[in-house]
């Protein structure tokens, strides 16, 4: 039977939950009513957010996954340090309640590890964006063009998780990292090489699984 939490956070989920559960059977044996059940829903909120389901994207190479489960807050045309050049970001805001598990959007080869440092605003405050601590990975795709996928913390989540170097491969939809406790993950595209956006601001989506854009075909590019 496959272990439905993280890797990337065992350690953490494990470290909250059994003292929870501890203190749940000390005010059982210990006081009177139902108090020993109080701690029993912060051990299942943390089980809940580190859990990591499995997932299966349909479409091909050229159709990039969503890196994140969460909602689309924002689609945008800009300059990104990432790729160096004009490039669509979709940002995808994550809840407390969504799955924290980051995915890479297509298979490719990472070439860039950029690593920000910054504060704690919460993902949803547009400083967010340029001011909070980040990580950046840039994705050669084996038809040469790159991916980028930035983490980047919230208010809560302050650890981004990104056990990654150069020269690094990964098959689309693999799992590369997470962020803990709510944050925001970002699909840096170069503009000139997107086809399409398949998704709106205020979609929900699941990392792995939902479809963001797709490319222009490697040979029309």
């Amino acid at each position: 039977m496959r272990w439905p939490f993280t890797t990337y956070g065992t350690g953490t989920m494990l470290g909250f939950v059994i003292p929870l559960l501890a203190l749940a059977e000390v005010l059982r044996r210990t006081t009177p009513g139902f108090w020993w059940l109080a701690p029993l829903p912060l051990a299942l909120f943390v089980l809940s957010f580190f859990r990591d389901p499995e997932r299966t994207a349909a479409g091909g190479e050229d159709d990039l996954v969503s890196p994140a489960d969460g909602l689309v807050s924002d689609i945008v045309t800009l300059d990104d340090p990432l790729l160096d050049r004009p490039a669509t970001r979709i940002g995808i805001f994550l809840s407390v309640f969504n799955v924290h598990v980051n995915r890479v959007p297509c298979s490719g080869e990472v070439t860039a590890l950029l690593q920000r440092p910054g504060g704690y605003h919460d993902a949803r405050d547009a400083r967010a964006i340029d001011e909070n601590r980040a990580a950046g990975i840039a994705l050669r795709r084996p038809d040469g063009r790159l991916i980028g996928v930035r983490q980047i913390t919230g208010l809560i989540a302050r650890r981004i998780v990104c056990p990654v170097s150069e020269g690094d491969r990964f098959a689309r939809g693999e799992r590369y990292g997470m962020i803990r406790f709510g944050s925001r993950t970002e699909l840096v595209i170069a503009t000139e090489e997107l086809q399409d956006v398949l998704v709106s601001v205020g979609d929900t989506v699941k990392g792995g699984e939902t479809l963001l854009a797709r490319l222009v075909p490697a040979n029309d590019s």
